[in-house]
């Protein structure tokens, strides 16, 4: 058999549905599944080598930002300590001290402050702590009173060690005071290390240039990888020395370590100019600091000043790796070189992941893809064969059968929704024949029932009510016709009963308003007395108000007076403060004469004593002194009992002032009594004047209402003459309703038949004969409209 097109649509064509649509709808979806993801999965690899390459770069970007800020706030540490005018007076006192100190200065702060200690167990941490060794010395003195500071600078900014040096080369003062202090920088024995270049160059160079090193091993710190930044130090224009600062390795590594992007195998490193390694981040990398052997690319473009990215290349320690280089510029104006390695298998580990990933979730969503089509093929085959079988039965006028898959809304849904229907028409089609006569008989026996009880309802006669069952098309119309009856009923009831209540009501009226007659002569009398009695009330509370007003007059004057009174108390204290004033000026004044006549009495016995010296010459002056001292004496008696007499006279005058204070407080507190009655009295007033306004008032209406009374009561007979009319109406409507043939009261007192259960269609002419009445909700809804009638 030659294969070809035709052949193949023919088998196609001939496939059986079940078959056909798996394979038209697997082959195309898997096919499609299958390219989309492999073309998304370049795509993505594609996008995550831009991404490893951009993330790398940045990361080698930021460590040479941060870098090189950091070797700027060095400058900016070393410029500030040049300028400070403390680190220049400190500069110029270490270096007096120690010229004072003599040759001998280097070995005599050395054993001061370093002691016997080797380079091997020298402690600088307890040594950096020591502010005064206690050997009395000038150079001494000058630490004690710089050395806090320095020490605080150098920790708060971080540096490993604080250095001055005096022109002349010599470390006159460092914090830390290791092996390198005390030493001369010019041919010394650390002259050749970075430190001495530090020097060197610093000591030569000109104001306000900074000078740094290479990073380098220091073997004064242990062999540590160091670096030195110096500056000279001027002071008035003179140069005194150079500060320097020693910058730890950790410091680098610190920064090239910040970033959680570097993994378990990343690292940065810091290249010098020749590409020999400074720094890493990676503390265990088999590099060592300052080893420079075969450059990478990576390196070489580093310091070729290129930033560029590499995705397959070798590192430092020899493995595959990705790279990312920059290059930073020094203090000195020299390039280093940042370099950012990841070895190969971590930094493409996610992509392979998701490529393998990629590669299952594709095989994985092929398998459950034509899974899916083979069953929703079949799952679309069964119902067409479902709904072929239902068409055959309905085909058969099998009419039992319930379609399947009515409830879906697809084509194939809509497809039996559709035999449905047909199925429900030709059902309905044969049940209409059979109804037809059925429904003949029952319309002929309903115009008979309708028509006797229309003819009963013509009569008057409302108790003829339609107890049959309708058929379920007319058996509104039996509803209608009873509570037709049942209303019309009810309205003649309620008027019948509205008839004999009027009639009671008009016979009740009749004796009210002959009551109401007597009455309203009664209350004319009533009011005439009572218009007469609020007139003396009146009068009454007229003179009662004037009398008010007379003892609001009085309490008035009575506060003026206590007010008065109150105005003399306080002019009387006042009096008595100044005289006791005046009592203690007089004390005052008698003390002195006290003093006075005691000094006198001194210096009479002193004219007394030298009067006996003088002998016979001194005798007449000897009798003087004595009539002085005598005289002084009693003056100073006089004063002590004119004292006595004043104390005596102040404590009557407190006395004095005591009582006129309580006098000035009792009249006051008779004022604010007072002023509180004319407060009371005005309002009794105020409250006389509105009670005779009032009473004024009511007996203008009480005449008012006497003329009201009058008019009432020719009201009154008119009333009577009309309930005496509508009492001879209300019996002659009581005789019309008699005419009405009705059954019980009005339905609201009428037990009513329960309405039995609606029948079957088909089926109602086998219901039982209903209970008289009809329904209690239908008869409701009538009542109301009725009673609207």
């Amino acid at each position: 058999m030659v294969w070809s097109k035709s052949n193949a649509m023919k088998i196609l064509k001939d496939m059986k549905l079940s078959k056909k649509l798996p394979l038209l709808i697997t082959l195309p979806t898997v096919l499609f599944v299958v390219v989309s993801g492999l073309v998304q999965l370049w795509e993505l690899v594609v996008v995550l080598d831009e991404d490893n390459e951009e993330t790398y770069t940045i990361l080698a970007h930021e460590r040479a930002v941060a870098l090189t800020e950091w070797l700027h706030s060095i400058e900016h540490d070393t410029e500030a300590l040049a300028e400070n005018v403390a680190i220049q007076d400190a500069l110029v006192e270490f270096t007096s001290a120690w010229r004072l100190m003599g040759p001998d200065a280097s070995d005599q702060v050395r054993t001061a402050y370093m002691g016997n200690n080797s380079h091997e167990n020298h402690d600088s941490n307890k040594q950096a702590d020591v502010v005064d060794a206690g050997d009395n010395s000038s150079w001494s003195t000058v630490h004690r009173r710089y050395h806090m500071s320095m020490r605080s600078f150098q920790k708060t900014h971080g540096y490993y060690d604080l250095f001055l040096f005096d022109t002349a080369g010599n470390l006159i003062y460092s914090v830390y005071k290791e092996d390198d202090f005390g030493l001369n920088y010019v041919n010394g024995k650390y002259a050749d290390s970075g430190l001495g270049d530090a020097f060197r160059n610093s000591n030569t160079s000109a104001q306000g240039k900074v000078y740094m090193t290479d990073i380098a091993p220091f073997a004064a710190s242990g062999g540590k990888p160091a670096l030195f930044v110096a500056h000279p130090v001027f002071k008035n224009g003179t140069r005194v020395g150079v500060v320097a600062v020693q910058v730890p390795f950790s410091q680098i590594s610190k920064i090239l370590s910040q970033s959680d992007l570097l993994g378990d195998t990343g690292r940065v490193i810091l290249t010098g100019t020749k590409g020999q390694v400074l720094s890493h981040s990676a503390s265990d990398s088999g590099e060592v600091v300052g080893s420079s052997g075969a450059l990478s690319p990576q390196i070489e473009a580093a310091i070729a000043g290129e930033n560029r990215y590499f995705d397959d290349t070798i590192g430092v320690d020899g493995s595959e790796v990705v790279a990312a280089s920059y290059a930073v510029e020094t203090l000195r104006g020299e390039r280093w070189g940042v370099v950012v390695e990841l070895h190969a298998d971590e930094a493409l580990a996610s992509t392979r992941f998701l490529i393998m990933a990629s590669l299952l979730g594709l095989v994985a969503t092929a398998v459950i893809m034509s899974l899916v089509c083979f069953l929703v093929a079949r799952w679309i085959a069964k119902r067409f064969v479902t709904l072929s079988d239902d068409i055959q039965s309905v085909a058969d006028e099998n009419y039992d059968i319930e379609v399947q898959g009515t409830d879906s809304n697809d084509e194939v849904g809509k497809m039996a929704q559709i035999l449905e229907d047909l199925k429900v028409r030709l059902q309905q089609g044969a049940e209409a024949k059979e109804r037809e006569v059925e429904t003949q008989k029952a319309n002929e026996r309903v115009v008979e029932l309708l028509s006797k009880a229309l003819m009963g309802l013509a009569e008057g006669d409302f108790r003829n009510h339609i107890t049959e069952f309708f058929p379920i098309e007319h058996k509104s119309l039996r509803y209608s016709i009873n509570d037709a009856m049942m209303g019309l009923n009810n309205v003649v009831l309620k008027v019948t009963e509205r008839a004999d209540s009027i009639e009671k009501g008009v016979n009740e009226i009749n004796a009210a308003a002959d009551d109401l007659s007597s009455r309203t002569e009664s209350q004319a009398a009533t009011l005439e007395e009572t218009a007469a009695a609020l007139e003396e009330i009146t009068v009454s509370v007229k003179s009662a108000t004037e009398n008010v007003r007379t003892v609001e007059t009085a309490a008035s004057e009575a506060k003026q007076d206590a007010d008065r009174s109150s105005e003399v108390v306080t002019e009387t204290i006042s009096a008595m403060n100044e005289i006791e004033a005046s009592s203690d000026h007089i004390t005052q004044i008698i003390g002195v004469i006290d003093d006075i006549a005691f000094q006198t009495n001194l210096l009479a016995l002193n004219a007394g004593v030298e009067a006996a010296r003088a002998g016979e010459a001194g005798k007449g002056f000897a009798v003087v002194a004595s009539e002085v001292r005598a005289l002084a004496q009693r003056a100073s008696d006089a004063a002590l009992e004119v004292k006595t007499l004043i104390e005596k006279s102040s404590r009557q005058v407190d006395r004095g002032v005591d009582l006129v204070g309580r006098t000035g407080s009792a009249l006051q507190a008779i004022s604010d009594r007072v002023t509180h009655i004319s407060g009371l009295v005005t309002n009794i007033v105020q409250s006389a004047e509105e009670q005779a306004t009032a009473l004024s008032e009511i007996n203008t209406g009480v005449s008012q209402l006497d003329r009201v009374t009058q008019d009432n009561a020719a009201m009154v007979e008119e009333t009577t003459a009309a309930s005496h009319l509508l009492r001879a109406d209300a019996s002659d409507l009581s005789q019309l309703m008699a005419a009405f043939k009705t059954e019980g009261s009005i339905s609201s007192n009428v037990q009513k038949p329960a309405a039995p259960a609606a029948p079957e269609a088909g089926d109602w002419q086998e219901e039982v004969a209903e209970p008289g009445g009809a329904r209690e909700e239908v008869l409701k809804e009538a009542n109301a409209k009725w009673q609207d009638f």
